[in-house]
C-alpha cells in the first residue's frame, strides 16, 4: 500500500492559488458519520497543524476536497454566491482519462492544461489556471468542454470542488493515492484562450450560422486578403478594430479562429500590433462593435 504524500497537497495549493486566497475543504465521509467542511486562508489549510488533521481524517476514511475557485474572505460557506473569484476552469473526467487528454492535445482551440489530479484509474480532474472569468462566462465554458469532451455533465459550477493530491480516495477498494500531474503552470489563460462559448451557445442551429466555420474563415481570409495594411499616422487603429468587427461580429468567427486571421493580415501592417494589442481589439470588436453578427455572411462571397 502506498502512503499519503505529505509534501503533495501543500505544493499543490501553494501552486494553485495565491497566498492571500481563501480556500473551502470539504472532509467527507465514506461510511458513516458528518461531513466536515472549513473555509479560510491558504496558508491556514496548509499548515503543519490543518494537514495532519487531514491526514488523520483521510486515515479515517474521509474524503479530502478543496474549492477550485477563490471563496469571499471571512465567508463560511462556499455556495455559489460565496465565490469571490475564477482560479480554475475544470472538467470532471469519469472513463477514459487517457483518451480525453489526449483529445485536448490535439485541440487546436484549447490550451494544454495547468494540472490533471488522476483520482483513481481513468478518473481524473483536469484544470486550467484562469483570470478575467465571471461566475456565468466559466460555468457556460465547463458546460461546453463538459459536453464536448464527454465529461460529467453535472459538475460544472464555480463552486465545484477536487480531490486533494497527497490523499487517499476511498471511494475506491483498494483506495488509490490521488496524484497530481503538473504540465503548464507557469501560464495564467484568459477567455480568448478558449472557444467563445457565448456565441457557440447562442447561435441556431439553422439559417446563416449554420455555415460550417471553416467556410467563414476561409471566407473572411479571402476578404482580409484584399483588404489594406493598418499604417501608422493613417488611422491604423481605428482600421484595425474595424477588421476585428468584422472578423468576430460580421464573420461570427470565434475568439481563435479570428486571432488566428488577424495575425496574419497584421505581418503587412507598419508596423504591426503585437498580440497581447491583437487580443484586446478583438475583445474590444466583440463587446462594443456595433456590426450585427453574421451581417458579412449573408452577402455572396
Amino acid at each position: 500500500m502506498p502512503r499519503m504524500d505529505r509534501k503533495a497537497p501543500v505544493e499543490f495549493l501553494r501552486t494553485a492559488y495565491g497566498p492571500g486566497d481563501w480556500i473551502a475543504v470539504l472532509l467527507k465521509p465514506q461510511g458513516l458519520g458528518d461531513a466536515m467542511q472549513r473555509v479560510g486562508p491558504v496558508d491556514l489549510v496548509a499548515s503543519t497543524r490543518f494537514q495532519a488533521w487531514l491526514r488523520a481524517a483521510n486515515a479515517a476514511t474521509y474524503g479530502i476536497y478543496v474549492s477550485v475557485n477563490v471563496v469571499q474572505p471571512g465567508q463560511r460557506s462556499r455556495r455559489r454566491e460565496a465565490i469571490h473569484a475564477i482560479r480554475h476552469i475544470v472538467i470532471d473526467v469519469d472513463w477514459c482519462a487517457a483518451n480525453v487528454l489526449r483529445e485536448i492535445e490535439t485541440r487546436p482551440d484549447l490550451p494544454a492544461p495547468s494540472y490533471v489530479l488522476h483520482t483513481s484509474r481513468d478518473h481524473a480532474h483536469v484544470l486550467w489556471r484562469v483570470s478575467g472569468f465571471t461566475t456565468e462566462t466559466a460555468e457556460m465554458l465547463q458546460k461546453h468542454l463538459a459536453r464536448e469532451l464527454r465529461a460529467d455533465a453535472v459538475a460544472t459550477s464555480c463552486a465545484q470542488m477536487s480531490r486533494l493530491p497527497g490523499f487517499f480516495n476511498h471511494s475506491h477498494y483498494p483506495a488509490p493515492l490521488v496524484t497530481v500531474e503538473y504540465r503548464d503552470t507557469n501560464r495564467t489563460y484568459t477567455r480568448s484562450d478558449f472557444p467563445d462559448v457565448e456565441y457557440v451557445m447562442a447561435k441556431p442551429r439553422a439559417g446563416r450560422y449554420a455555415m460550417p466555420s471553416s467556410d467563414r474563415a476561409e471566407r473572411a481570409r479571402r476578404y482580409l486578403a484584399a483588404v489594406p495594411p493598418a499604417i501608422q499616422g493613417q488611422h491604423g487603429d481605428s482600421h484595425t478594430f474595424r477588421m476585428s468587427c468584422r472578423l468576430v461580429r460580421g464573420f461570427a468567427l470565434t475568439n481563435a479562429d479570428a486571432m488566428r486571421l488577424l495575425t496574419e493580415w497584421n505581418e503587412r501592417c507598419q508596423p504591426p500590433w503585437s498580440e497581447g494589442e491583437l487580443r484586446d481589439k478583438l475583445e474590444h470588436a466583440r463587446r462594443y462593435g456595433r456590426e450585427p453578427i453574421g451581417g458579412l455572411l449573408e452577402a455572396q462571397p
